[in-house]
């Protein structure tokens, strides 16, 4: 088979694991600048997270959904300021690794083309064109303007359409959350799994990475020599 595109899921992959122990923190903080109890407030943002990941739900909506949920008044000054820090949070978790983009840039010359395929809220595509990733990759396709999430057919066949290549002619790699590597493999893309560490994530029980018998890197950099062995 000869491939022509890699698409990549982001969190746990390109950029670090978004952090359960980091944004718990921050939700803290966002929680007290609300005068909402944080178990409260933990609750509802666990219960909007379908909303926020398929683009029914921006920030700001997100944060007066949950003081109206907690029958709490708030005024402008105090949902800006809860804005800011997911504003801030997010932007330093889109900060790759620089053994990324030496994998990225390894990849790239041997003209394939760059995917990513990401369940997220709606700030990631809004700072996203500002990280250091935005260079390599030809296509990001984000669920919070599709609205829909991996592992939907669909997000993967978006993805392909826009990059113009048949699903056969894709690799995909990730981290393993969200069944998304069972998802690729579906409609005929070569699923890999990226090991990263699961120690501090909201999924760290993903059947499919403990379960996982095909081909596996550690490293984004391991790619382009093992694109020269599939290829």
């Amino acid at each position: 088979m000869s491939y022509k595109a890699i698409i990549f899921d982001l969190y746990g992959t390109l950029v670090g694991n978004f952090s359960r122990k980091a944004y718990d923190q921050v939700q803290v903080q966002m929680a007290r600048i609300l005068g909402v109890p944080f178990p409260k407030f933990w609750q509802i943002k666990a219960e909007t997270i379908k909303d926020r990941s398929i683009g029914n739900l921006s920030a700001e909506e997100n944060i007066i959904e949950i003081c109206r949920r907690s029958n709490v008044k708030v005024d402008k000054t105090q949902i800006e300021k809860t804005l800011v820090l997911n504003y801030e949070f997010t932007k330093n978790s889109l900060v790759p690794n620089p053994e990324v983009l030496e994998g990225l840039d390894r990849i790239k010359r041997n003209n394939l083309l760059l995917g990513l395929i990401t369940n997220c809220n709606p700030t990631v595509p809004q700072l996203f064109p500002q990280s250091e990733l935005a260079r390599y990759i030809n296509i990001p396709v984000f669920s919070c303007e599709e609205r829909i999430k991996k592992p939907a057919r669909r997000i993967y066949e978006i993805a392909c359409e826009r990059l113009n290549v048949k699903s056969q002619e894709c690799i995909y790699v990730g981290d393993g959350s969200n069944e998304e590597l069972t998802g690729a493999a579906s409609v005929g893309m070569l699923p890999i799994l990226k090991h990263a560490d699961l120690s501090d994530v909201y999924d760290p029980h993903r059947p499919e990475v403990e379960n996982w018998q095909g081909v596996t890197i550690d490293t984004i950099t391991e790619l382009s020599n093992l694109f020269a062995d599939l290829a």
